[in-house]
């Protein structure tokens, strides 16, 4: 079959072959000639030259002189991709499949100043793990994932320096000048490892995660009890590590040309391996589960759900979109709940605490820690009141004032990724059925119905629920 005749090739070939073409171009390249999009390609001549001339006809390419450049028209058909773009939910299949070859807590962490936070996880099934919780914060002179860190963000290595380190656990880097030794072996060999690093009888695997630009935008790693996980086992371990963000990179847009190489010698070809297997399990997975199935994706149902499937889809469902909602808030500095009691601010300032803690239905605990942290970020004040000296009045800051467009932007967000499998219609019979529930357990917690209650159900062997007679 003829290579410089597009009819005779599949489809997927001259598609790979203009992908190659535009992923040529880079912020550090935004223009090349023909002859440089040739030997980046590594195409025929008359092969690069007829597929960019027809780019530049549908726009993708534009060309001034003898230089070519992305086409107005391609940037524009992207843009609507970057919209409720979520990183951290596209790179969670693979923190998954991490935790599932290694058996071990799969973590992914972004840079906040001179601390790192965990963003997204993936519990061991183990029951000896280390503990780490969603939106757990760690210096960055600690651990692998920290290392990753100052290695490849210019920025935050800049920061530390200010700072000055000062050491965690015994075995925490401890001065500059060793910082700078593991540094630049973080970047030679891909990935770092640390052995009670950031804390006592842990071990941590941590690789970079690069985005659209070629730039760090995030560290993925895991975390194991140092019993489980010896330095023996650390090439295969980082080699998976290595490859799993390699193809979390890909997945939120990083150029291949733009990842740094692989690890050397036989840690190289595990990772090669590795970065083969994680991407065709992902999409083997998403490809093969049935609805109910990406329901319970994040981990299966016990039994005894059964006896209350309402309640458990209620559970399941609950926890997912506290969940989205923390990641959605974080772009504003916010965690869920604060949002509400915020809303209750803007729509009458001024109130008094003790009547938030009653529009809140929560505890006066609860919801006083809440206020102390929205205090500390400047978005609210507090003060005495001047016609009750016990009572404090809440009140909006310039600042949390000014929050309100931004949290309405991400409510629809949510709202749009909680009900994207469901018609119209289907969200209002939702609703109503929620609050349904709502008035439901109301009326029993008040007192509305018999104290007696309903009768008492008993669980057969198929684990069915019925009335005692």
């Amino acid at each position: 079959m003829n290579e410089e005749d597009p009819q005779g090739q599949p489809p997927l070939l001259v598609l790979g072959k203009i992908r190659a073409i535009l992923e040529c171009f880079a912020p550090e390249g935004p223009e090349l000639t023909l002859p440089e999009i040739r030997q980046a390609t590594g195409l025929p001549s008359s092969t690069c030259q007829r597929l960019v001339q027809n780019l530049v006809r549908e726009g993708f390419l534009d060309r001034t002189g003898d230089a070519y450049r992305v086409g107005l028209a391609l940037v524009r058909m992207a843009a609507p991709g970057l919209y409720g773009f979520d990183p951290v939910r596209r790179i969670q299949p693979f923190l998954d499949e991490l935790r599932d070859s290694t058996g071990e807590t799969a973590c992914l962490y972004v840079r906040d100043g001179l601390y790192r936070s965990v963003v997204g996880l993936a519990e061991t099934r183990h029951a000896v793990k280390r503990v780490v919780a969603l939106g757990m914060v760690a210096p960055l002179h600690e651990g692998s994932a920290g290392r990753v860190f100052l290695a490849h963000d210019e920025d935050a290595w800049r920061d530390v320096l200010k700072q000055g380190p000062g050491p965690v656990t015994g075995h925490t880097i401890p001065d500059a000048e060793q910082f700078a030794e593991q540094r630049a072996a973080v970047r030679r060999r891909g990935h770092a490892v640390s052995f009670e690093g950031g804390d006592i009888g842990s071990v941590s695997v941590s690789a970079p995660v690069f985005g659209v630009h070629g730039r760090l935008v995030a560290v993925l790693g895991i975390v194991a009890p140092v019993q489980r996980l010896t330095s023996t086992d650390v090439p295969r371990t980082a080699a998976l590590v290595v490859a799993a963000a390699g193809v979390a990179s890909r997945a939120i847009g990083c150029p291949p040309a733009l990842l740094p190489g692989l690890p050397a010698g036989a840690e190289r070809e595990e990772a090669e391996a590795a970065q083969s297997r994680v991407e065709k399990d992902v999409s083997t997975a998403r490809d093969s589960r049935q609805p109910s199935e990406q329901i319970c994706a994040m981990g299966d149902a016990p039994s005894g759900a059964t006896w209350g499937r309402v309640s458990h889809a209620l559970f399941r469902a609950g926890r997912l979109h506290r969940v989205h909602a923390g990641t959605l808030l974080r772009r504003v500095g916010l965690y869920p709940g604060q949002e509400i009691l915020l809303m209750l601010l803007w729509d009458e300032d001024h109130r008094a605490q003790a009547d938030l803690i009653r529009a809140l239905a929560l505890d006066a605990s609860t919801v006083t820690k809440m206020l102390q942290r929205l205090e500390q970020a400047g978005f609210i004040t507090r003060s005495p009141s001047p016609t009750d000296r016990r009572a404090s009045i809440v009140s909006l800051t310039d600042a949390g004032q000014a929050l309100r467009d931004q949290v309405a932007d991400l409510w629809h967000e949510l709202e749009q990724d909680a009900t994207t499998l469901l018609s119209e219609e289907e969200t209002t019979a939702v609703t109503g059925m929620l609050n349904q529930i709502e008035e439901g357990l109301q009326q029993r917690l008040s007192g509305d119905r018999d104290t007696d209650g309903p009768p008492a159900r008993t669980a057969d062997s198929s684990g069915r629920r019925h009335a005692s007679s």
